[in-house]
Parts: C-alpha cells; sequence; structure tokens
C-alpha cells in the first residue's frame, strides 16, 4: 500500500467533506451545501461507498483529493500533505519550489511564534498585560499569546541562528526594511503583544501585534506573503471550526481579545475577520461550516457601520444572519469580563436583521421632524418591501408605526405603492432537477445507469446501435465498455477503467453518482425499464441526425460513384430506422 493508497484506506470521502460542510443523509448517500458555488439549496451529493463528493449544479467535485485540491485551491502535492497529515501517514518528500516557499514561510512563523511566547512567558511583567485583562495560563498557552522586544534585531537574529536567511525573513514578512536602497533591515513586531495568526488548517501564517503604551498603529498586521491573505483567514477558526459546525453558528466578532474572551468564556463557535473588513472569501469559508451566522461588532458608530455592510455583504451570500447587541461594555471581551452569563443571554437574544436595521436608522435621524421620518421611512420601507410574508411586514410597520407615531394604515400604503427592482428568486427543487436533467445528455445518464448497474449492460449491448456515431464526449466510453463486455461477457469497471486515460477514470463514479442523485432508492427494475428508454431515445436521435447529414451530403455529392456508396448507406440507415420506429 503506498501513502496515497494508506490516506484513502484512513480517510473517508464523508469524513473529508463533512470537516468543511454539514453533510446529511439523502438515501445510501450524503449531502450538502456545495461549497464552489451559490448554492441554495444541498446540491453537493457524496458517496462513500464510490469514494467522491461531488456537485451536478456546477460539475465540480471528485475524490478526497481533488475535493481539497478545490476547497483549500492548492496543488495536489499540497492536498495530499494536508490530507497525510491528517491521515497521520508519511509521505515521500517533495520539492516543488513554490511549496517549499510557502512552507518555509509557515516554518519561519511557528519559530517565531514559539520565540515570541518564550519572550512573554521570561517577562512577568508582560505577561501581567495578558494576565489583568482576564485570561488564565492555560488560554495564554492555547492562542500562543506572545511578546515582541523593544529590539531592532531580536527575532532576526533568532531566525538567522536557527538557519534562515534574511531574505527569506524579509519575504516573510517578519523584517523592515526603510526602502529598497537601504540594505539595513529590522524587525518589523516591536514592542508589541503579539497574536499569532493561523489559517483553519492550523499553520501559522501571520501575527498580529498590538503595541505596548501610547505610538501608532495600535494594531500591526503582518503583510500578505505566499502563506498570508487577510482577506481569506477568519482568526479563531483553527480553534473554533467543530464548535461552528456542532453549533450550527458563526458568531463574528472584531477583535483578537474578543475571539480570545469568548473561547475562553466557553463559546467557542466566535471567529474574527483579522484586520479587515468582512469579505466575500471569508463568508465562502465560513459557509462550508454553516450558513448561520451572527455579528457582534462593537455597539460605537464604526461598529454599527460595519455591522450594515457585512449584513449586506452576507445577504448577497445568502447567509441568515442575526446581530447580537453587546450589553454592558462596547465590545464581547468587556461584557464578558463584567458578566459571562451576560453574553451568552445575548447570543441567546440575538436579533433578526430588521430589528437591527430599525434601532441603527432611528440612530441616525430624528424621529420628531418630518425630514427625519422621511429618511427613516426611505431607507427601512424598501427593505421591508423585500419580505414575502405579509406577516412580517405588518409586524415592522406596526414597530415603525409605534416609534414614528404615524398611523400603520398610512405606512401600508406607501408600502404598496413603493417600486422595487425584484431580486432574484432561486429556482425550487423541481426546477433545478429539470435543469440539471437538461444539463446532461441521454448518452451520459445511460453510461450513469451502466456504471451504476454494470450487470445490465446486456440491455444496452443487445439494444443500442452503435453502428451510427454517438456523441464525440461519450462514444469513447462506450467503445471501452463494448471492448471489455466482448472480452469478459460482463462488465467490469476496474477493466473500463484501464481502457480510459487518466482524466477520464474519474467520470466513472462521477456519472454513477448522477444516478444516484436524480434516481434515489430506484429498484434494479425500474433502472432496467428506464436504460430502455434511453436506449430508445438515443437511437432515434443517433438515427434521425445519421439521416439527416447524410441526405446533405448525397445533395453535395460530385460524382455517381459517391452518390451511389452514400445511397447505400441511407438505405441501411432506412432500414434501422424501420426497426426502432
Amino acid at each position: 500500500m503506498n501513502h496515497l493508497e494508506e490516506i484513502r484506506a484512513k480517510l473517508g470521502i464523508e469524513e473529508v467533506v463533512g470537516s468543511y460542510i454539514q453533510l446529511k443523509k439523502a438515501g445510501r448517500n450524503l449531502k450538502g451545501i456545495c461549497p464552489f458555488h451559490n448554492d441554495t439549496k444541498p446540491s453537493f451529493t457524496v458517496s462513500p461507498e464510490k469514494g467522491i463528493g461531488y456537485c451536478f449544479a456546477c460539475n465540480t467535485g471528485g475524490d478526497i483529493f481533488k475535493f481539497v485540491q478545490l476547497i483549500e485551491n492548492v496543488d495536489f502535492p499540497e492536498a495530499v500533505r494536508i490530507l497525510a497529515q491528517r491521515a497521520n501517514v508519511s509521505i515521500p518528500e517533495f520539492k516543488p519550489e513554490a511549496h517549499n516557499q510557502r512552507m518555509k514561510v509557515v516554518e519561519m512563523n511557528s519559530s517565531s511564534v514559539k520565540y515570541f511566547a518564550e519572550q512573554l512567558q521570561s517577562s512577568p511583567e508582560h505577561k501581567k498585560y495578558f494576565l489583568d485583562r482576564g485570561l488564565t495560563e492555560d488560554t495564554i498557552r492555547k492562542f500562543k499569546l506572545g511578546y515582541a522586544p523593544d529590539s531592532y534585531n531580536g527575532l532576526k537574529d533568532h531566525l538567522i541562528n536557527i538557519g534562515y536567511r534574511e531574505n527569506d525573513i524579509l519575504s516573510a514578512g517578519l523584517l523592515n526594511q526603510r526602502s529598497i536602497a537601504d540594505k539595513n533591515t529590522y524587525d518589523r513586531f516591536r514592542n508589541r503583544y503579539i497574536f499569532p495568526i493561523f489559517d483553519h488548517q492550523d499553520n501559522a501564517i501571520g501575527f498580529g501585534g498590538r503595541i505596548i503604551g501610547d505610538g501608532e498603529p495600535k494594531y500591526l498586521n503582518s503583510p500578505d506573503t505566499l502563506a498570508y491573505n487577510k482577506s481569506l483567514v477568519l482568526y479563531g477558526l483553527n480553534w473554533g471550526k467543530d464548535a461552528v459546525k456542532k453549533e450550527d453558528l458563526a458568531i463574528f466578532v472584531e477583535g483578537y481579545m474578543d475571539v480570545i474572551a469568548c473561547h475562553q468564556a466557553g463559546c467557542k463557535n466566535t471567529v474574527a475577520t483579522s484586520g479587515t473588513a468582512l469579505t466575500v472569501q471569508q463568508l465562502k469559508l465560513i459557509k462550508r461550516y454553516t450558513p448561520n451566522i451572527a455579528f457582534a461588532f462593537d455597539q460605537d458608530s464604526a461598529g454599527l457601520e460595519a455591522t450594515k455592510r457585512s449584513i449586506e455583504l452576507a445577504q448577497e451570500a445568502e447567509m441568515n444572519i442575526k446581530i447580537i447587541t453587546v450589553p454592558e461594555g462596547k465590545d464581547p471581551d468587556e461584557c464578558i469580563k463584567k458578566s459571562p452569563d451576560m453574553w451568552f443571554e445575548a447570543v441567546k437574544q440575538a436579533t433578526p436583521v430588521m430589528d437591527f436595521y430599525i434601532s441603527y436608522i432611528l440612530r441616525l435621524h430624528d424621529k420628531n421632524t418630518l425630514d427625519g421620518k422621511k429618511e427613516i421611512l426611505n431607507f427601512l420601507l424598501p427593505i421591508i418591501k423585500n419580505y414575502n410574508s405579509e406577516v412580517e411586514q405588518g409586524a415592522y410597520l406596526d414597530k415603525i408605526s409605534l416609534a414614528l407615531r404615524v398611523d400603520v394604515k398610512l405606512l401600508w400604503n406607501d408600502l404598496k405603492n413603493l417600486t422595487i427592482k425584484k431580486s432574484y428568486s432561486p429556482p425550487t427543487t423541481n426546477t433545478q432537477e429539470v435543469l440539471l436533467k437538461k444539463a446532461y445528455s441521454r448518452e451520459e445518464f445511460l453510461l450513469g445507469f451502466i456504471f451504476q448497474y454494470p450487470d445490465l449492460y446486456k440491455l444496452v449491448d443487445e439494444n443500442l446501435i452503435d453502428s451510427v456515431p454517438l456523441e464525440t464526449g461519450t462514444e469513447k466510453f462506450y467503445k471501452a465498455i463494448k471492448k471489455v463486455y466482448n472480452r469478459a461477457s460482463a462488465v467490469d469497471l476496474d477493466a473500463v477503467k484501464e481502457e480510459l486515460d487518466e482524466e477520464d477514470r474519474g467520470k466513472i463514479e462521477v456519472y454513477a453518482l448522477l444516478i444516484d442523485d436524480i434516481y434515489p432508492d430506484f429498484s434494479e427494475e425500474s433502472a432496467e425499464k428506464e436504460i430502455k428508454l434511453f436506449i430508445s431515445l438515443i437511437n432515434k436521435k443517433n438515427i434521425d441526425n445519421a439521416e439527416k447529414e447524410l441526405i446533405f451530403k448525397i445533395r453535395s455529392a460530385k460524382d455517381s460513384g459517391e452518390s451511389t456508396l452514400l445511397l447505400n448507406q441511407q438505405i441501411q440507415i432506412s432500414k434501422l430506422k424501420t426497426k426502432i420506429f
């Protein structure tokens, strides 16, 4: 058994996919929201039996290695490394340059994490900063918190002493230089408390540093490197992803300390946006684990504005959103210091988006003036109009009526007279299935039935007319199947794979999974009827197409010999047509 086979033996597709997205039983397979397109229903099908996961809506997926390549946006060797680490399997060393460079940055960051942590542990006065903020020794160690001394070359000398080159340390974002012309480098992080940043695979990819005392910037983050892109990272997800899946909710907070305080209090399904505004990529990342999110940003004006922007972005991503109003303090960290119970109650009492918007707009405008009322209604009514339920619309109009002291009947009239551009509504399940069937040809569906029910191939061999051309994309599969069947009087899928190239071999399971997806729990008797139907439809279509092409060629023939040959072919086609129609 080589290392790839050993990884496959230890990690099932359902385990790998299930660590990224929620899966629910669907017959003998599992289904979840596809992480590769803006999915509105569980479209990603996982087959433990076949060892693949695939979305037929966006035609994306594959085995465990392909899935990790796609979802982590990495090459094959990196996907193997990720899965081997997870399965505790040793792999042969490989040295692609790009992989080496990224991993070198991760390794340097890991060494820097240890260095900063050691500096903190050896400096009681600086560790006291974290202890005074309510953190325990265990929490300090868990989050690998550190201290960067007020030194221009402390980290630089440490990394050079253990074998790293100055240029590589600079490329990793751990050093600065005043200009390209100035060759002198110095530590980027100096006289700061250090918050190491990890990706969701637990790789050390960057740092956030809080200034000690006065100075700017208050927080300094690593620059973008081969390992770190802040728009792709959610701080705390490496520690919290299991809790996010378990709770089916991700709580978004603003800062490092908010995340750490929440985790220490037991609210581990908490993440932060790592020093940047919320991004589409971060929402796609969290959607692997849950479609449900709650924002608990600061209650100051900047925090409220950030909440509004985040809501708009999350609505476009079709997430389910709630808002946590933080009591007793402007952020979760302060709230938890005063009363962890109060924080958990706030999470429990998270409000719908519309309640937040009402509260938000009432803070911005004077509800007692006519101009203020107009601004408030201009903001709220288009949002309310998007709700399909009159019960919901009525509930929010009642709230606004009370707040503005306006007759609710007048609000209903304004709402009904309001015209707004309707947002796109995703097709229903039935419509999506119809579209899916249109996306695949009859020949592809017949292939799926063959691969799902190989014993029924005899029906295909006896009835499918292959003397006329099949589709270019599928003909190679039919030829491979026929070759194997003629040799052994049975369809052995492993033998069929041997007749195909590497890319086409993986499609065998995909075609079979297509049948599972569209025809769940089909009996062999039902499959037999469907196979006969597809054979009939394919024969009719292919013979019609062949006849039309021959008629065109006959009309274009340049000599009598060619015409005679083509007419003979047409006679054969006509005989076949008479046989099947």
